[in-house]
């Protein structure tokens, strides 16, 4: 599935949004300063739940154990 989301996805969001707010220096006036934190509480809140929740890949096979 070429459009579905990998848990590998999920950690190069999680990889930039970490290096933007880590290593990122912008001239921001307030009401930009307000939009980023409100962009990037989305990312952290919103978004990485979403791409969790939509991760279309097996990661782990487990045989069953007959009793």
């Amino acid at each position: 599935m070429q459009n579905s989301f990998k848990e590998e996805d999920k950690k190069k969001v999680i990889d930039f949004l970490n290096m933007v707010a880590v290593k990122a220096e912008m001239k921001l006036n307030t009401q930009e300063v307000i939009k980023y934190y409100g962009l990037l509480s989305f990312m952290q809140q919103e978004l990485i739940p979403k791409i969790d929740a939509n991760i279309l890949e097996i990661i782990k096979v487990e045989e069953s154990k007959e009793e």
